[in-house]
Order: structure tokens, then sequence, then C-alpha cells
């Protein structure tokens, strides 16, 4: 109970201290359609989008057999468009295959059987980092499909990635990006009206006691299975450590007293007997 009792206390002090950065709270603010609206206009401002139709945490997957994935955001807009925007908070492994993957299941769940190539979607991938995914020094990059050399022809093909960071360099960004990304690093923000609307709206997301409830649930359900790895790797380390040294001692003049002293020494006299009986051989 009382390691319960800490872990909640621990959980309360981060939603106290959370931000527009914790990716939970970025969903619930961004769900709101006039502000994700902003986010992806001063991202892109070269697109004419007027409204966009916002679907909050949504699970997408192409088929029955597929990967699903959870997008933060996942936004349409009024001419079909279709944007997806990720806060993402640590460096992933894979990030460029999953923005790929993000595509192509946006896509595959908008064009039905029968419908035309020529049917699919102007898909927007935009992540936002808390970290310069290629160690560039730049906050915005763009990723597009078209052929070498041929920029003019970028946006047209309808499959748009962004990797944003708000710690590289924000030249050529738009006034509304420039103030987002002060907000997300923590830095003095407000100068524009979009992001003291976003500032606010995280003020008023605290708030909500039910909101508060779902993040600690979510949080502590993800921790207990991470404890719960830790504890199957530990034992497995343990098992292998056990069984090494039983192997070596076996080829050494040590009798099997001496050896279970040892190993109740290392772990306890229930894990060294369940280890002995396991991997000691008598000659």
């Amino acid at each position: 109970m009382k390691h319960y009792n800490n872990r909640r206390r621990q959980f309360l002090e981060e939603w106290e201290q959370s931000d527009i950065s914790n990716d939970y709270i970025f969903s619930k603010v961004m769900a709101q359609p006039q502000l994700c609206l902003q986010l992806i206009k001063s991202a892109l401002p070269q697109l004419k989008i007027k409204r966009v139709y916002v679907r909050s945490q949504d699970g997408l997957s192409a088929n029955v057999d597929a990967k699903d994935v959870r997008l933060d955001i996942s936004t349409y807009g009024k001419g079909g468009e279709m944007f997806d925007i990720e806060m993402q908070t640590i460096r992933p492994k894979y990030l460029m295959q999953r923005i790929l993957y993000y595509h192509s299941t946006m896509i595959t769940e908008r064009l039905y059987p029968r419908e035309s190539y020529g049917e699919i979607p102007k898909t927007y991938v935009i992540f936002i980092c808390l970290f310069d995914w290629y160690r560039l020094g730049n906050s915005f990059y763009e990723v597009n499909l078209v052929p070498n050399g041929v920029n003019e022809l970028k946006l047209k093909d309808g499959f748009v990635s962004l990797i944003l960071n708000p710690y590289g360099d924000i030249t050529g960004c738009s006034e509304e990006l420039q103030d987002f990304f002060d907000l997300v690093a923590g830095r003095p923000a407000g100068r524009t009206d979009f992001v003291r609307e976003v500032k606010y709206a995280v003020k008023l997301a605290k708030r909500r006691n039910d909101w508060r409830d779902r993040y600690m649930l979510v949080k502590d359900w993800v921790q207990d299975r991470v404890d719960y790895a830790v504890e199957q790797n530990t034992i497995t380390m343990q098992e292998k450590f056990a069984q090494q040294l039983i192997k070596k001692t076996m080829s050494t003049e040590h009798d099997y007293d001496s050896l279970r002293a040892d190993l109740i020494d290392f772990f306890d006299a229930d894990f060294a007997d369940k280890m002995l009986a396991k991997y000691y051989q008598q000659a």
C-alpha cells in the first residue's frame, strides 16, 4: 500500500507540473478544432485550410491483422486532407518508418474498395519532438516525396511529413510556430493569440479531475507492466548467474553444502534450493 501511495503521489506531481509537451495534455488541448487548425496553419501556412474535424487519441489499423496505431490527434480538412499530429517526448528507434506507416494507415482507412488511386487523400504527418531527430541544428524538417532537385513539386504529391523540435534554428518559421516552440520548450511564450489560447486551454485541462484520474490510471497500468518486465528480467539474470556458479562449482572440489551456502549468500534459501534442484547433478 505504501508503494502504491508513493507511486500515486509521484503521478499526481507529474500531472500538476505537466504542460503542452505532455502528450496526454497535448491530445486533450489540440482536440479543440480551432486550436488544432491554428497549429496546422502555423506549421503549413501555404495550405488554405479553413476548418478541421478532430478525433483525439484515435485508433487506426489497416485491417484486422495489421499493427494498430494510436494517433494523438487525427484531423480531417474540409477538402478531405488528413492530418496526424503527434507529440513525441522520447527518441524512438524507427521514427521515419513509423511516419510512413501512419501515412499508409490513414490512406487505407479512407480509400475504399474499387476506388481509383486518384481518390487517395493528401496526408500530412506532423511530429513535434523534444529532440532534434536529424541532429542538424534545425527546428523544422519537411520530408517530401519529390524528384531530385524539383522542389516546386513538393506538397503536390500529397504525402508530407514534418519533423519539428523547439531547440534548433527557427529561421523561416511563422511567428505562431516560433511562439509555440517556446511554449513546448518551457521558454517565455505568449506573444501570439494562438499560444495565449493554448496556455489557457492547458490550464483548464489540468483542472479536469476526470482527465487527471484517467491520466493517473493509464500511468499506473503502464508502470505495472514495466515493473513486471524488470522483475522477470531480473529473475532471468539471477537464474543465469546461479546456473553458471553451479556449473563452475561442480568442476571443483567444493561440496554440495558449501555450494548451497554460497547461493544462499547471494540470493535466499528458497531460490538456492530451486536452482540446485534444476541444475545440480550429483557425480
